[in-house]
């Protein structure tokens, strides 16, 4: 069950769920997780583990402080490291990273020593979520990998950290940044998209993401890759790449060692419309966690990246940037940060991007 069918929007949350009780118990916050399992809160917890690395960056925003979190699992040092979050949180990079390996197995044994009031774990998997449980510990469950289960991380954690009203107003930005982009694209046919692919890893083969939780709809543009069976990633070869050759391709952020240079050298696809045109573009900073509050950036992003045409009157990129990082992270940028998030240096030899960014 979703957080989504059960509120008849995100402002009605507190309202519908809390649980009004009588004496010590008058301010416990009920809530469902994704599971639709009622989690009881006496109080916002003062010990939060997240078995996934974009727990603590939604808990952040939406809290405002970070030192609630104690801990996450040892992936998630590879997004945070080298990333903008070691700049501006880097405690992050300090949190204790034993209460799981790569994946998001549990070491129920290194999480109990932590003493967390409440842990964060994917749903998909009963034997994972299971063992928390077994020894008393209260887990909150999440759903992967909707764009409406984005937002419910959201509220998740504004019902946790007692927050609503932040998480609300990061939805409504989200939703505002939507609104913009949906008039923007109102009137273009779906013969007048820009066709795309997102590829983040070269091997001897290529992986694309074919179905991610971004809607590339709102930027005008269609992913080639995108089919109806739900997988986010395939990997193909040069061959399938030249197929449907796209006319940008777009790098993820989190592929930090990936850039565009790899395309313009690649002679299997130097026929690419992509390669050819030099529009093969590195995602920035804030692509970084698929799930951050932050990610809806990447849609205003890619749509001037694709028709930069049609923004030659918009406001400037660089003070929507400012605008998204005071609100999710409460921090005033530098003209520096804002170089280091757009990736500049990685992107300033593809087509157009210091014309509409630097």
């Amino acid at each position: 069950m979703k957080i989504s069918q059960i509120l008849a929007g995100c402002g009605l949350g507190v309202a519908v769920l809390a649980t009004a009780l009588s004496g010590a118990a008058a301010e416990e916050i009920r809530f469902l997780d994704h599971r639709g399992k009622v989690i009881a809160l006496k109080a916002p917890p003062e010990r939060v583990v997240s078995m996934f690395a974009s727990g603590p960056l939604v808990y952040y925003a939406v809290e405002g402080e970070s030192k609630h979190i104690v801990g996450v699992n040892k992936k998630a040092k590879k997004m945070y490291e080298g990333s903008f979050y070691a700049q501006i949180l880097p405690e992050f990079l300090k949190l204790d990273m034993n209460v799981a390996g790569d994946g998001f197995a549990p070491n129920v044994e290194a999480i109990l020593e932590l003493k967390p009031d409440v842990v964060q774990q994917w749903t998909f998997d009963p034997k994972i979520m299971e063992p928390l449980e077994r020894v008393g510990l209260t887990v909150i469950g999440y759903n992967c990998c909707t764009n409406q289960d984005r937002r419910d991380y959201l509220m998740l954690a504004g019902y946790t950290s007692g927050r609503i009203d932040r998480a609300q107003a990061i939805l409504q930005q989200q939703d505002a940044s939507d609104k913009a982009l949906r008039e923007t694209f109102a009137a273009v046919k779906p013969t007048e998209t820009v066709s795309m692919l997102v590829v983040d890893e070269i091997k001897d083969s290529f992986r694309i993401i074919a179905n991610s939780s971004q809607d590339y709809t709102l930027s005008g543009t269609t992913n080639l890759a995108a089919d109806d069976t739900g997988e986010w990633w395939r990997t193909v070869d040069a061959e399938q790449l030249l197929v449907w050759n796209p006319s940008i391709i777009v790098i993820p952020s989190y592929a930090a060692d990936l850039t565009p240079a790899d395309f313009y050298s690649n002679q299997a696809l130097s026929s690419l419309d992509a390669v050819k045109n030099k529009r093969v573009y590195k995602f920035p900073q804030f692509n970084r966690s698929p799930d951050a509050a932050e990610i809806y950036l990447s849609d205003d992003w890619l749509a001037r990246v694709a028709h930069p045409e049609r923004f030659k009157d918009a406001k400037n990129f660089g003070e929507t940037l400012k605008e998204g990082y005071s609100l999710v992270y409460r921090r005033d940028l530098t003209e520096e940060q804002i170089r280091f998030i757009l990736e500049l240096e990685q992107n300033k030899d593809s087509a157009g991007y210091l014309d509409i960014f630097g």
